[in-house]
């Protein structure tokens, strides 16, 4: 009897991930036939990103390969789509996929396979991604992703040939290539620019055309001997290589200009090396054309490398250690030597100022400290005013002269739970009185000086030790980074990292929205330490919260597990665990370092 795929059923289950249930869930649909049993599968797996709060890469990761290489690639931390894609520029591809890759859920598939292979060929594939769309766990603003890589096959040719007809069938079911990327997408809007492009005008991946292969395996000795300008520039990190470079434009002008067999021309190898020496040669040497040459296996100018390099290492300090130590001087001095040879604004105007402020990221130019963007200025003078508003009431309620607060009954209000344990019972109206001094020179600070003084313990200090209170405050064990810690969490949870209620409060405010965009306008984790709050210490809330926030960073229980019976109180505060933990974490930390730039310097 000839196999009619009308007479099979489908059978689709949803499980949450074992690591990150509220984020993941796994979608499995079955092709069962009546009389042959299974005969199709597809897996994709479900990412929430609302569930996600800042952890986006700390999620993908810990599923799989692929899904670490997709989240990676397309997102930043906060699963937003990075930003060239939305730019004119080569890695863009056709430029059909864009902000519309911040909506709704990310539906990976991960796998499509046919039981039995007398049955491929029969529109079983094609068949599950009819019903995975149609199912009620794909939704219209959600969008579909996946990666046409094969599996277990060691031959380069045999692998090729299979991965392109793996492209050629999604393409086939409406996917088309994001960017310039391995991966493809697909959208259940029929408006999208996705299904108005023909498979044959579909981009190519970034690294067509170059033998990775042999880039990849060749021995060194080879590379030095083909591309000798390029390995010069990796080996040469002294000033030296000057006269090196200049030798080889003496001797054949074409050599600063000739690219290796991944297409990386020498001025791209030099931005990628951070070797500023190389840089600052070649450009007075004259290399202005291969500025603008984006034709390699990475699909990306000079100075795109530069900007990519620097977003991946932030990026991947921030989620192995939670903060992060800048931008490298290295790579801020090629950014300002590149942009100023192409004529581009560089809103400082010497290259000191230009790396002292943009060494902690700002894009907007109006970071106070090169750090705290007045967005967040905005966000913080926004929380300290609300709670220094609200904490005399509190105080009237809830204190009676001479007598502590019962912390055993309630918490007086929110700010008390940023006070140390081993504090509370030196919790007296007078004390209290001084921590509120302390909110009250926040909104002040924050409120009336310069817009480009960041605010930080040592200043809140300065201006807070003669207020009401604040002496006794700090003669019984108070401490500036309570309040400022306070003030810090309660605003990130109430961001969209946490809740949204900031968000929705503030949408139509002219002001706010007046005020620039930059890159820092949600790192609570950097501006907490820039502002003094050390990130080896245990910070609080500390009240029966069943969690330990290290440096900015939440160890989440699963949902199940909130359901329990609390566990108790932690009754640890900052300096005693930092005594016990410091030591190890800062091995850890330095570590990691070391590792982050071990990859940096495998940068071709």
């Amino acid at each position: 009897m000839a196999f009619q795929l009308d007479a099979c059923r489908t059978k689709i289950t949803l499980e949450r991930d074992y690591d990150n249930p509220k984020s993941l869930q796994n979608i499995y649909i079955k092709v069962i036939h009546p009389t042959l049993g299974d005969i199709g599968f597809l897996s994709a797996i479900r990412i929430l990103r609302d569930f996600c709060v800042g952890r986006f890469h700390e999620v993908t990761d810990k599923n799989s390969q692929e899904l670490q290489s997709f989240g990676w690639e397309l997102f930043d931390r906060f699963g937003r789509v990075r930003s060239w894609l939305l730019e004119e520029c080569n890695r863009r591809g056709t430029g059909c996929w864009g902000m519309e890759l911040n909506s709704g859920a990310l539906i990976h598939i991960m796998n499509i396979s046919v039981e039995k292979q007398k049955y491929e060929h029969k529109g079983v594939g094609s068949w599950l991604i009819e019903k995975l769309l149609k199912s009620e766990h794909v939704k219209n603003i959600d969008n579909i992703t996946c990666w046409p890589c094969p599996v277990g096959v060691r031959d380069k040719a045999e692998w090729t040939a299979l991965q392109n007809k793996q492209i050629s069938f999604f393409r086939k079911n409406g996917f088309r290539r994001i960017g310039r990327t391995y991966f493809f997408g697909y959208s259940l809007d029929p408006s999208h620019p996705c299904h108005a492009l023909t498979a044959t005008a579909d981009a190519n991946a970034k690294d067509h055309g170059f033998d990775t292969v042999e880039t990849d395996t060749a021995e060194t000795d080879t590379l030095v001997l083909r591309f000798p300008v390029q390995s010069d520039i990796i080996i040469v990190l002294s000033p030296d290589v000057s006269a090196i470079l200049e030798a080889y434009h003496a001797k054949d002008p074409s050599s600063i200009h000739t690219p290796d067999s991944a297409g990386f021309t020498p001025i791209y190898v030099a931005c990628a090396r951070s070797n500023i020496f190389a840089v600052r040669t070649l450009l007075r040497l004259g290399v202005a054309d291969d500025l603008l040459n984006a034709n390699n296996k990475e699909g990306m100018t000079p100075l795109e490398k530069v900007e990519t390099s620097s977003t991946a290492m932030r990026d991947f300090q921030q989620a192995m250690t939670g903060s992060w130590d800048g931008h490298s001087d290295g790579l801020l001095t090629c950014e300002f030597l590149l942009k100023r040879a192409l004529g581009l604004p560089t809103v400082y105007d010497t290259e000191e100022k230009y790396v002292k402020m943009r060494k902690w990221g700002c894009t907007c130019g109006a970071c106070a400290g090169g750090w705290l963007s007045p967005r967040m200025r905005f966000r913080l003078e926004c929380k300290a005013a609300s709670m220094k508003d609200t904490m005399p009431l509190m105080m009237y309620l809830n204190f009676l002269q001479g007598e502590p607060v019962d912390f055993s009954e309630s918490v007086p209000d929110p700010a008390c739970d940023f006070l140390p344990p081993r504090l509370h019972k030196a919790v007296l109206k007078t004390f209290y009185r001084g921590y509120l001094s302390i909110f009250e020179v926040i909104d002040e600070f924050l409120s009336h000086s310069p817009s480009d003084i960041p605010l930080t313990v040592a200043a809140i200090a300065q201006l807070a030790s003669t207020r009401e209170g604040v002496s006794f405050y700090l003669s019984k064990g108070g401490k500036y980074e309570y309040a400022l810690d306070a003030v810090t969490f309660i605003i990130e949870e109430q961001s969209d990292l946490g809740d949204g209620t900031f968000e929705e409060e503030w949408a139509e405010d002219a002001e706010y929205n007046g005020l620039p965009l930059c890159v820092n306008d949600m790192d609570f984790a950097m501006v907490r330490r820039l502002v003094g709050l050390d990130p080896t210490m245990l910070w609080g809330p500390y009240i029966e919260r069943g969690e330990v926030r290290l440096g900015g960073l939440s160890e989440e229980k699963d949902e199940d597990e909130y359901d329990s019976e609390d566990e108790g109180e932690d009754g640890s505060e900052g300096e005693d665990f930092n005594t016990i933990v410091q030591g190890e974490l800062r091995k850890f930390m330095e570590q990691l370092r070391t590792e982050a730039l071990f990859l940096s310097s495998l940068c071709p």
